[in-house]
């Protein structure tokens, strides 16, 4: 899709990017993403954050002496509480639709997770992962171990019996929450519950499209991690278990979340100074921008919406670009964090004439 300043095209280094198709001056927005599609806040921050806007109240930006947790939430029998910074954000989550049922989903997950606790004698062998070690880690082998998950998950006896010793780790319950947060906003678009304004990078209307549309780095992330495989298949489990009827079929959104939430996702930082991470979320639209060490545009949160702007002036055909780690660091540090999180070795400009000379030849 062609927008007033930009375009979208395939790049030979970073797959699809965006590209200036006039000048475009500093502290222009080029792209606001309304909301996260998938989101958790981490246990300890949720009486900190707003359910709404995501405000903290801790921040450094407070002043002493102010609460540093929110007082005011919302409290219904079949939901988990929730926090808000002000009455108007209560009003405006109470009055919509995805909030309030995302409230009832973690509550029957947090049960659930308690459940998980039964009879658990975990030790490091895991039934859920295929059997015999593996030389490699192949798309194959990946693709067997989720096809294993799925014979498994078709009994519901079976499944049962696995869940209630699975002893769920806190870290799988923050991702089957995240994953969760996505499936209702598919239940909610799929059964037209509320109205969706989505600003899209390619030409779709429905959000999920869109995240289907990303790149996938399952394999990428579970050969430099091989121990995400059983944290992703548990995770899948637990919500083929513990999610409520009317959701279920929505639970194979699982692993196409998982296989794009590392390397799209982004934090959700205690504002700009970046001092607490306090959670992640998947802004789609803003997934589309490629990295560079030298960027020309900035990505800043405002409440739920992510907006791109550009950090300076922009020529004609210029790739867009923002930084995904402190650009303040070395190369090597630069490279070494892109690797390990994003799975690519940056060729940048700034990397590029930063490199040392290579040694003269004997």
């Amino acid at each position: 899709m062609t927008w007033p300043l930009t375009d979208l095209r395939t790049t030979p280094h970073g797959g699809r990017s965006l590209f200036a198709v006039q000048p475009i001056a500093q502290g222009t927005n080029i792209f606001a993403c309304e909301a996260p599609f998938a989101h958790v806040i981490y246990k300890d921050y949720r009486r900190e954050v707003c359910a709404q806007c995501f405000a903290y109240a801790a921040s450094t930006s407070r002043s002493i002496g102010d609460s540093r947790t929110w007082s005011i939430r919302s409290c219904r029998a079949t939901a988990e509480t929730v926090w808000f910074c002000t009455d108007e954000c209560k009003v405006t989550w109470e009055s919509g639709v995805i909030g309030p049922l995302t409230a009832d989903v973690n509550a029957l997950l947090g049960k659930a997770k308690i459940a998980t606790r039964r009879n658990s004698a975990r030790d490091d062998y895991d039934p859920i992962l295929p059997n015999g070690p593996t030389a490699q880690i192949t798309q194959d082998y990946i693709d067997k171990a989720w096809a294993d998950v799925e014979d498994l998950v078709s009994s519901r006896a079976r499944l049962s019996a696995y869940c209630s010793t699975m002893n769920l780790e806190d870290m799988e319950l923050e991702i089957s929450r995240s994953v969760a947060s996505a499936i209702v906003q598919r239940y909610v678009f799929d059964h037209r519950l509320a109205s969706f304004a989505v600003s899209s990078i390619i030409s779709t209307s429905d959000p999920w499209a869109e995240i289907l549309d990303l790149q996938s780095s399952e394999l990428s992330n579970v050969s430099v991690r091989p121990y995400i495989l059983a944290a992703h298949l548990r995770v899948y489990t637990f919500l083929c278990h513990s999610l409520p009827k009317h959701l279920r079929m929505y639970v194979p959104t699982a692993r196409y979340i998982l296989a794009r939430d590392t390397g799209n996702a982004f934090g959700i930082w205690d504002g700009d100074s970046r001092d607490e991470m306090l959670g992640w979320g998947l802004w789609a639209g803003a997934s589309y921008f490629n990295h560079s060490c030298y960027p020309n545009v900035k990505k800043t949160r405002v409440g739920r919406t992510m907006h791109l702007t550009t950090s300076r002036s922009v020529e004609i055909g210029e790739e867009l670009c923002i930084s995904y780690i402190d650009t303040n660091q070395t190369i090597t540090q630069r490279r070494q964090d892109l690797e390990d999180s994003w799975f690519f070795k940056c060729r940048c400009q700034r990397c590029q004439s930063e490199e040392p000379d290579e040694a003269p030849p004997y």
